[in-house]
Formats: C-alpha cells, structure tokens, sequence
C-alpha cells in the first residue's frame, strides 16, 4: 500500500467515526469545549470599588441601657462607590459616594431590653441571650461593574 493510499483510509475512518458520535449522540447532550468558565475564582477583578463594612461595640453592657456601636465602610477599591445603601434591624442610611481610600464612620445606639420587656413582648418563656447578639448590617452599592452587596461583621455583647 502506498502512503497515499494510507492516508485517505485513515482519514475515512475517522470520519466514519465522527459520524457514528455524532449520530449516535443523546439529544441534549453537552458537546465538550476547550474553554474556561467564568468563574469568582479565576476572574481577576481590577478597576472597581471595593468597599469594607465594619462594626464596633462595648465587649460588655448591661440588659435596660443604650449601647453604642460605632459602623465604618471603608473603599480599598480603585474606583469610587456610588449610591450605597446601608440597612440593619437598627437603621438604614445612604451614602452618596466613597472614593478609594475614603472611609465613612458614624455611631448608632442600640437599646438592649431586660429579661422583664422581652416577656413582656415575647411571652413567659421567652429569654433574653447572653451574649446580646447584633447581627451584621447590610451594604449595596454601585460601581463601573455594577451592584454590589456585603455584609458587616456581627457583634455579640456579654451582659453583667
């Protein structure tokens, strides 16, 4: 046989081959392609903000008075954050723009009941937790990528 010969059998049958695959194939089977996917692990995100929420509170306090809780969005991004929208069970504020670098701080006070107000309004069973829990706040904002949401750090207080 000549090298000519071989190489058009060869040819032929993989042709053959790709034939019977692709005439044999289940519908709605997924064709393989040599492609990555998109995804947060390995997008590089450069060129937009980055905004950091943080809260701060007393390590202890006791039930019947006001706390203060000291809240800080910080954009270590390289674009400004517009927009931003910041929403807890305590408050909700708006902050129209942090450019990178910036930080926003402001306090919010919270009152923590006593054992007596929360059976008051939740029953005779109801307790009040030690630590007192403040769950994190809520942050939504704008950048040249779009809308972005993040969450604070929640804090717990131990009552004396």
């Amino acid at each position: 046989m000549k090298i000519g010969t071989l190489t058009i059998l060869i040819v032929g049958l993989l042709a053959v081959v790709a034939a019977a695959y692709l005439l044999t194939k289940e519908p709605g089977t997924p064709t393989l392609s040599n492609t990555t996917q998109k995804t947060e692990s390995n997008v590089t995100s450069t060129g937009a903000a980055k905004l950091v929420a943080t809260q701060e509170g007393p390590e202890t306090a006791h039930p019947g008075t006001n706390v203060t809780i000291t809240c800080e969005i910080k954009n270590v991004g390289s674009e400004p954050a517009e927009n931003i929208i910041l929403t807890s069970q305590v408050f909700e504020k708006r902050i129209e723009r942090i450019n990178p670098g910036e930080k926003v701080k402001f306090n919010i006070s919270v009152y923590i009941p006593t054992l007596e107000e929360v059976k008051k309004d939740f029953g005779p069973n109801a307790t009040l937790s030690n630590p007192f829990y403040i769950g994190g706040y809520t942050v939504i904002y704008h950048d040249i990528k779009g809308e972005h949401q993040i969450t604070s750090n929640p804090i717990n207080i131990k009552l004396i």
